[in-house]
């Protein structure tokens, strides 16, 4: 007999009903062996350079995460001194060699490195990150992260690192210097359209070619968390349904679950009191993992 109890999940901008299986049931067992053969599967083709269904959920979760637990803050460049409005940071990694790189020899070379550089000396302890390969069949890098870093110092720091792998050496013979135009940085401003778009941009298929190494990752935390979830009550019930009335909400009927999105209302408003101040200390967790990953 499958025992189960009902569960509200969080994501960003809806709310997941669904019945939990009772962790101490034979079926649940099974089912956690299920998926983690499933999980081993899934990380082999990580460097094969697929991107699987279930590779594809858990970059979703990361993304829905990272989401979440950032906020909007003041920084201060700086180069230029000014205080500016941020939330998330959209950077494009473009490789300047004009011999196509394959995921492994752009990983191995540069982007471990750049990485570790991002973690060390940037002090970026939350991100997303995905190659893809560029219509001429050359490889570049989206990552996504809640901390600033001025684009000038993230464009030195990637032509440094191609520099010393070799990959400027043409174009330095053609422009004299070792400066190109190889990567892009722009905010992510909109509430709107912030997870969507992220989402598209990073689940896509890798594009064009086949390739062998590692297409994506992200950092320790986000693997590590699960979505936050809790109990449904009739006290919940009730909120959401005030919400359906006022027409504030979509529901969606799926196989499996039950899913609310909210149209303008934050996840918190069909959440107790007792939730919210969970809710925020889950985040918390996230925002101030501080661990080398």
């Amino acid at each position: 007999m499958r025992l189960t109890f009902p569960v509200i999940q969080i994501r960003s901008h809806s709310l997941i009903l669904y019945d939990q299986i009772d962790s101490t049931s034979n079926y649940s067992s099974k089912l956690s062996l299920f998926r983690s053969n499933n999980l081993k599967e899934q990380r082999e083709a990580q460097y094969k350079g697929e991107l699987t269904t279930g590779a594809k959920k858990r970059l979703t979760k990361a993304i829905d995460l990272m989401c979440q637990a950032s906020k909007w803050k003041k920084v201060k460049s700086c180069i230029t001194g000014r205080w500016i409005n941020h939330r998330l940071s959209f950077i494009t990694l473009t490789i300047s060699s004009q011999d196509n790189i394959t995921a492994q020899q752009g990983y191995d070379k540069v982007f471990k490195h750049f990485l570790q550089w991002l973690r060390r000396t940037a002090k970026v302890t939350t991100y997303v990150w995905k190659a893809e390969f560029q219509e001429r069949g050359q490889l570049h890098y989206h990552i996504t992260t809640p901390s600033y870093i001025d684009y000038r110092i993230i464009r030195t720091k990637w032509n440094v690192l191609q520099k010393q792998a070799g990959w400027l050496k043409q174009y330095h013979e053609e422009h004299g210097h070792y400066d190109p135009n190889s990567t892009d940085i722009h905010a992510v401003k909109k509430r709107d359209w912030i997870i969507p778009y992220i989402i598209k941009e990073f689940i896509k298929s890798i594009q064009n070619q086949p390739t062998v190494g590692k297409v994506w990752d992200c950092s320790l935390n986000l693997k590590k968390m699960k979505y936050y979830s809790f109990l449904e009550s009739q006290h919940h019930n009730i909120l959401i349904s005030e919400l359906i009335e006022r027409k504030l909400v979509e529901v969606v009927k799926l196989d499996q679950c039950h899913v609310i999105k909210l149209k303008k209302q934050s996840v918190t408003s069909a959440m107790h009191l007792k939730n919210i101040q969970e809710y925020e200390q889950f985040l918390e967790i996230i925002r101030s993992y501080r661990k080398d990953t």
